[in-house]
């Protein structure tokens, strides 16, 4: 029985990732007219599903994403406003106004849902207790990119769902969060050695 149990934690601290995405190398600093926004998931606790990130820009959404465990994505844009989307049994969503220049911290998780898992998704501002723990986690975290030709695959079976999830925020059902100019920061974490 313990080593079911230890077999078990060592694949819930393990890491989960998806066909969709791919390997990359970090981004440089975004420069004085964009903004860099990082979303990261360092536990599979509550779940393994790898949750799709979108942004809704004009009446449709762009796939940004998977929120793969032990992993992070880059997602450089124009400063100003932005509204990421995610989903798993329920729906999670971050009003975002960033500022140009900097860099911000979404982190993902997973908690255990009725049938499947639901999605947890909250900007990290500096200076919080997810910023210490995200600065601990950094170094063993791997870059990853979607991969265009699966992306597009992806998110054309999905166009419904974006659709379904941006009615549950006009509905007001589902968690949303903001993340604010301030929230961001001039300089990015230091790479992995």
């Amino acid at each position: 029985m313990k080593s079911f149990v230890s077999t078990i934690l060592l694949l819930a601290v393990g890491c989960s990732t998806t066909g969709y995405m791919r390997d990359a190398s970090p981004t440089p600093p975004p420069g004085p007219d964009e903004a860099k926004v990082v979303v990261y998931r360092t536990s599979v606790l509550g779940g393994v599903d790898n949750f799709p990130v979108y942004e809704y820009v004009h009446e449709d959404g762009k796939l940004l994403g998977f929120t793969e465990t032990g992993c992070y994505f880059e997602y450089r844009c124009d400063p100003g406003k932005h509204f990421f989307l995610t989903w798993g049994e329920g729906d999670a969503f971050i009003e975002a106004d960033l500022a140009p220049g900097k860099t911000y911290f979404i982190q993902a998780w997973s908690r255990f849902g009725l049938v499947s898992s639901r999605p947890g998704f909250a900007p990290v501002p500096p200076g919080s207790a997810a910023f210490r723990e995200l600065q601990e986690s950094w170094p063993r975290l791997r870059c990853r990119e979607l991969d265009p030709d699966k992306a597009a695959e992806y998110e054309l079976r999905k166009e419904d769902r974006v659709q379904r999830a941006r009615a549950a925020y006009e509905a007001g059902i589902g968690t949303t969060k903001p993340l604010n100019p301030d929230e961001g920061q001039p300089a990015p974490l230091p790479q992995p050695r």
